[in-house]
């Protein structure tokens, strides 16, 4: 895992052939592919590819990851597995599941697929199950 101290600015398309830290933000309006995860305070970037993301907010215009955990999304097109965020208002979403405490935003031509979507996670009922 390369660690990056403080904040990665991006001044031109990046690639990292392994997980990143940043100890900081991730800015510059760029496309960022990390062959791997990303955990960084703030993502703001044009694409951003990358197999797990977990940032306190990311504004993007598209995303592409299997997991994404973050506070807050604002994204075109996110493309993702699992999703668990605050807040996300993005204009397409494709995932598996979606979970998220704020309804996502939407209009008549804005659209969402998936499986599995939980909204406001935090007042449903805790259930156990023994296998």
């Amino acid at each position: 895992m390369k660690i990056i101290k403080g904040d990665l600015i991006l001044t031109e398309d990046t690639t990292f052939t392994e997980s990143i830290k940043v100890e900081g933000n991730i800015k510059g309006y760029y496309n960022l592919k990390v062959a791997g995860n990303i955990n960084a305070w703030d993502i703001n970037a044009r694409n951003i590819d990358a197999w797990d993301i977990n940032a306190g907010d990311i504004d993007a215009r598209n995303i592409d990851a299997w997991d994404i955990n973050a506070g807050d999304i604002d994204v075109g097109n996110i493309n993702a597995r699992d999703i668990n965020a605050g807040n996300i208002n993005a204009r397409d979403i494709d995932a598996m599941d979606i979970i998220c405490e704020k309804r996502i935003k939407a209009e008549k031509e804005y659209k969402t697929i998936c499986r599995v979507f939980v909204q406001n996670k935090f007042s449903l009922e805790r259930k156990e199950q023994m296998k």
